[in-house]
């Protein structure tokens, strides 16, 4: 008898001492603490303008910028993105409409840049890639966004025919899917089909959604629709995308649609899904601090640039939000998720007095670093995110 009342207490402690370890792991593995911190509207706004203050400083002056920055040997990498280039003119314009000083004339540099790009392609006009047989739709998508941004900062319409030009070349890039090319072919003037980017779908989607907005009546917002509904229903499956795509601007553009009509229920499902797949990668980002633990069980910190492209996206929900009455379950948790994404990005930015500590501080003051290097994009996506998420934290913005 007292063997058998042994042998039960026994495998009780051994089944506490299990569960507790297994409690234990959860917790440490997989329950980690975020840390998100806490920022203000004006903490927010200043990073934005030290960002802006280092593309000013990094510009040179046919309009390109420092691409890639190896802040511990002071050296530059090299390098170029064309369509990085677009991506951050629109940064720029967008910061120009928050008022931050030489944002404006940055950005107008980068987009003479670009013009010296153009060519005739589609029945429009796309940016170039020199040397390259077929040309990436890109650039021409994010340089719509911008000009278009340009449009609404300072009610110009002197890019207009150049804006429908540009459309008329993404138009051409659908296919009867709403698929979109990530390719022209130079010889055949023709998409090259079965080509698929990632991201330049959702990147054309927002284009011809925003010229929807500021040019009604040209029949852009049909051929958005089309690229929206293959982006709500198709594209993971259609592309073999798995895990399915954290997209951000098909989240710009799902807001960008709200401007000029009410979000369909396939759409607005579609915005559930991709507040769905930002949450998650906002929680692990938050997770991964510099400690030698998360080192070992996150991973290295979020790249500036991966960081600012999960802030795009949530403060995009939260715009919609905003704009589509039809949307309301999605704002708290886009705005708290917001939140989370600016106090890392204020956190991680390397602000000037810590740039002091380096050989060349304004190569890096404003920036941000990952193994000592940043890249064009790192300084693009995050001003756009810490931009969108003003009026987030502060609804007089």
């Amino acid at each position: 008898m007292e063997q058998h009342r042994n042998s039960v207490q026994q495998r009780i402690r051994l089944g506490v001492i299990t569960w507790v370890v297994f409690l234990v792991g959860v917790r440490l593995l997989i329950l980690q603490p975020e840390r998100c911190g806490n920022v203000t509207a004006a903490e927010v706004r200043a990073a934005a303008a030290t960002t802006v203050d280092w593309l000013v400083a990094n510009q040179a002056s046919d309009g390109e910028w420092l691409y890639r920055y190896d802040a511990d040997a002071d050296r530059n990498l090299g390098g170029y993105n064309t369509t990085r280039h677009a991506g951050l003119t629109f940064s720029l314009y967008s910061a120009a409409d928050a008022g931050l000083a030489g944002a404006l004339q940055a950005a107008d540099l980068g987009s003479v840049w670009l013009r010296e790009r153009v060519i005739e392609a589609g029945g429009g006009v796309a940016v170039d890639e020199p040397g390259a047989s077929a040309v990436p739709i890109g650039a021409s998508a994010l340089w719509v966004v911008a000009l278009g941004e340009r449009r609404l900062v300072t009610g110009e319409n002197i890019h207009d025919e150049l804006l429908v030009g540009l459309g008329r070349f993404l138009e051409s890039q659908i296919e009867p899917s709403g698929a979109v090319s990530e390719r022209w072919d130079r010889g055949s003037d023709r998409l090259v089909s079965g080509a698929y980017s990632e991201f330049f779908t959702g990147e054309a989607y927002f284009a011809l959604a925003r010229l929807e907005r500021i040019l009604p009546g040209q029949g852009f917002g049909a051929s958005a629709d089309r690229i929206g509904r293959y982006l709500a229903l198709d594209r993971d499956d259609a592309e073999d995308r798995f895990p399915p795509v954290s997209d951000h601007w098909a989240a710009y553009g799902l807001a960008e649609t709200a401007f000029w009509r009410p979000l369909s229920q396939v759409e607005h499902d579609y915005a559930v899904r991709l507040g769905d797949i930002f949450g998650p990668q906002v929680r692990y980002a938050a997770q991964r601090t510099e400690s030698w633990f998360t080192h070992r069980t996150r991973g290295r910190q979020t790249l500036g640039a991966g960081l600012g492209t999960l802030g795009e996206g949530v403060t995009s929900l939260w715009l919609l939000t905003q704009l589509d009455p039809g949307s309301p379950d999605l704002e708290e948790v886009a705005a708290e998720r917001a939140s989370c994404v600016a106090g890392l990005m204020v956190e991680r930015q390397i602000d000037p007095v810590e740039a002091m500590e380096f050989k060349n501080p304004a190569r890096v003051a404003g920036a941000w670093f990952q193994f000592g290097v940043t890249q064009m994009d790192d300084q693009q996506h995050t001003l756009s995110a810490l931009l969108r998420t003003l009026p987030v934290l502060d609804p007089a913005v």
